[in-house]
């Protein structure tokens, strides 16, 4: 059984723990057919060796299979390129959690991941402490690089976003367009994460719109204005 039909791919930053990675596995039922492959600053310590057989020992437990150790050296221009020939090959998607680790292999994967494409990339991030349990940037952001919005559908989000929870009726009253043409515009921008259903099937926007067409939404302005 493959996990909706897809082999996915986990990807980790290690350092001196393995408990991001046993987290990670577990949260998203890791299965005997997923690839895990885990990026670490080399020559390999003992205390990374150390967690990295703990991870082995999860995977061994849970009937995963053998997880594999990267050493990536910490000169910019070879690391990007080890991270990039390992990502490139792997089955999308890819599940990325870079919480392990010195921070600049995290910041060595973003800039590989940039050069090879995001397209089914989630990027997962636990901050140390602090009331943030976990950051997660999803996929579908990234869609829009590939697909960029239509002229059509920033008017609608632009709609949607001065005023929440207008509905699918209004939206082609106001833009003069077929309900038949909104519903399909709506249906992409929900999986872009930028609008949302809610009350009364209402349209809102979501907290994505501002970073994906520097829109504020109307009620976010009302707080910053009260």
């Amino acid at each position: 059984f493959i996990f909706g039909g897809v082999v996915r791919s986990f990807v980790f930053t290690l350092g001196f723990h393995e408990d991001h990675v046993v987290r990670r596995l577990h949260m998203h039922n890791a299965l005997s057919e997923d690839v895990v492959v885990l990026f670490t600053v080399g020559p390999v310590v003992p205390a990374v060796r150390r967690a990295f057989e703990g991870v082995r020992g999860y995977a061994l437990r849970t009937g995963l299979g053998e997880p594999r150790l990267v050493e990536v050296p910490l000169d910019p221009p070879n690391a990007i390129y080890v991270i990039m020939s390992i990502l490139k090959d792997l089955p999308r998607p890819l599940i990325i959690d870079i919480s392990g680790g010195m921070r600049v292999l995290g910041v060595l994967i973003l800039i590989s991941l940039l050069l090879i494409g995001w397209e089914g990339v989630d990027i997962y991030l636990q901050p140390e402490g602090g009331d943030v349990r976990e950051v997660h940037i999803p996929r579908e952001l990234f869609e829009f690089m590939r697909n960029p919005l239509s002229d059509s559908e920033l008017e609608i989000i632009k709609v949607v976003s001065n005023s929440p929870g207008v509905t699918i009726e209004d939206l082609a009253r106001i833009m003069g367009r077929s309900e038949k043409t909104i519903r399909n515009s709506i249906v992409r921008l929900k999986k872009l994460l930028v609008v949302q259903k809610g009350r009364y099937a209402g349209l809102y926007p979501t907290k994505w719109v501002k970073v994906i067409t520097n829109l504020i939404p109307k009620h976010e302005e009302d707080l910053e204005t009260t």
